[in-house]
């Protein structure tokens, strides 16, 4: 409750008759003084050049000149005051300044000041400061007890190489935040950020966004609907809905954490990292992304996508290394459990590597190569892609190449190619030649008018194999030799394996949903039963 003295008090005879005061000459420190309750402290007219009352016109006092009050800790400063005693409320102008304590000023050059409340509502070029903050508006209430400042028809808040605006504001000086609604736009030297719903700490510098938020710069563009943003390290962690956008590269998860400064950004969970300028896509439940030089590492049901002319290339494991070489071109390394998924071609291996540049894949570590109805298996595998299409491969050490001929039969018959090493030409994903070196053997059933007709067994140091519709159609080796050839009925089909012979067609992944599945192998104790490998 304020209460509100006369500098000097007139006694009249009669009760009919109003007071009528006028002292021109400067008021002395605490001439005046009020007697208040336990709840209301004493307001103070420190200073005024000259104070009247004149209850037939108003029953407020005027203070003009100099004006200077003291309430509750905090000093006002003005050109002129009228005060109300009987509604404890306050009106000023002109060249106003509000102290409270030593760090926040707030001036302007209306001041309405309801006494009750302790609120101060400032108008025209209002400015609240507090160190290196700045805060400017046009319409200010202004909270005397606890120091918050509230503005509801805009206002910009600069806080060295920030300026903040926005239609709705408040800055609680307690805790150096300040809270924004509506069109709020944060601009610095570097980006600019747009939310609807903003939080600013002017402490740590650190901006809190609730709502759709949009972080733009000359290089890249951020977009997420809840997260945080330190301006003075330009660190950020964003969730909701979180993207990030460069030239060339759109990094999106359910989390994502920035830092501008080393261009170095992490994704967590349902991660996807799209290279525009590649074509490819990488996935994972975790993307470590260095902007500067293009690269990405990912883990947890990692997979890679590379689009080509009429289809992808996706190749999964449990952890995938991704750089790009120049503009057009870029490498991959797969580690464990790798699974390789083309239309025309499948694989599995340990580990493998894939150079666009070159268009070769390399499978090391008990790859698998699967074509059509072709199995090849080596300690490593070179893919040769071609126009977008894998034109051919090169088996080298323990090469075994086997191709099924019917698999209609009861018992199924394969082809079998074995060697130190085996280079394939493939047309229209099908084997057209084969050529096999250093200890070359050949098991085939050549044909006669599409029936099988028999069992060729050839052994030498080369043997170069040509193919017709998926069947072996001719063959020559180095030194010349003469393979043996049993009639079909004389053919044990079941035995007819050459050492090394593992037909592991079930592994072959079907589709992009087989790359993450655990494998599933069936015993040969119980057939009708299946169990988990891993």
């Amino acid at each position: 409750m304020l209460n509100f003295n006369l500098l000097a008090q007139t006694k009249t005879n009669s009760p009919k008759t109003k007071p009528v005061v006028k002292i021109n000459s400067p008021a002395p420190k605490s001439i005046v003084t009020t007697t208040v309750d336990n709840k209301t402290k004493t307001i103070q007219i420190i200073h005024a050049a000259s104070i009247s009352y004149n209850a037939f016109k108003s029953n407020a006092k005027v203070l003009t000149g100099d004006v200077i009050c003291e309430h509750d800790g905090a000093t006002l400063k003005c050109d002129t005051a009228y005060i109300f005693d009987e509604d404890k409320k306050m009106e000023a102008s002109s060249h106003i300044l509000i102290n409270k304590g030593d760090s926040i000023t707030v001036t302007g050059q209306k001041l309405f000041y309801d006494g009750k409340t302790k609120i101060a509502t400032l108008q025209n070029s209002v400015t609240c400061v507090e160190k290196d903050m700045k805060l400017t508006t046009n319409l200010l209430t202004f909270d005397v007890a606890n120091s918050v400042a509230n503005y509801y028809d805009g206002g910009t808040i600069v806080n060295k190489e920030n300026t903040l605006k926005s239609k709705n504001g408040h800055y609680y000086s307690a805790t150096k935040e300040l809270a924004f609604h509506y069109d709020v736009e944060l601009i610095n030297p570097d980006y600019t950020m747009r939310s609807d719903t903003l939080r600013y700490n002017t402490t740590n510098k650190t901006a809190y966004f609730l709502g759709p938020s949009i972080i733009q710069s000359k290089t890249d563009y951020i977009y997420a609907e809840n997260g945080w943003y330190d301006t003075d390290k330009e660190k950020a962690q964003f969730s909701k809905n979180a993207v990030l956008v460069t030239k060339d590269q759109k990094l999106r998860g359910d989390s994502l954490f920035y830092d501008r400064n080393k261009q170095f950004g992490k994704a967590f969970k349902n991660v996807t990292l799209i290279d525009t300028a590649q074509k490819s896509i990488l996935w994972g439940d975790y993307i470590e992304y260095k902007q500067k030089k293009s690269e990405a590492f990912v883990t947890k049901r990692a997979m890679y996508g590379r689009i080509l002319e009429t289809d992808t290339l996706f190749i999964a494991a449990d952890t995938l290394y991704h750089s790009d070489i120049d503009s057009t071109n870029n490498f991959l390394n797969a580690y464990h459990h790798v699974k390789i998924f083309k239309p025309d071609f499948q694989a599995m291996a340990d580990s493998a590597t894939f150079n666009s540049k070159d268009s070769i894949m390399q499978l090391h570590k008990a790859p698998i190569l699967w074509s059509n109805q072709s199995q090849a298996t080596a300690k490593t595998i070179k893919v040769f892609i071609s126009n977008n299409k894998v034109n051919g491969f090169k088996l080298d050490g323990n090469s075994f190449l086997i191709q099924l001929v019917d698999s209609l039969d009861s018992v199924p018959k394969y082809n079998q190619l074995s060697g130190k090493s085996i280079r394939a030409f493939i047309v229209d994903d099908t084997v057209k030649k084969a050529v096999i070196t250093g200890n070359a053997n050949v098991y085939y059933y050549p044909k006669n008018k599409n029936k099988v007709a028999g069992l060729n067994k050839t052994e030498c140091n080369e043997i170069t194999l040509w193919f017709s519709k998926g069947d072996i159609e001719r063959a020559s080796t180095k030194p010349k030799t003469t393979g043996n050839v049993s009639p079909i009925a004389d053919v044990d089909i079941a035995n007819q394996k050459l050492k090394g012979f593992n037909w592991l067609y079930h592994k072959r992944p079907k589709s992009i949903l087989d790359l993450h599945k655990k494998e599933v192998i069936i015993t040969e104790n119980a057939p009708n039963k299946n169990r988990l490998n891993k």
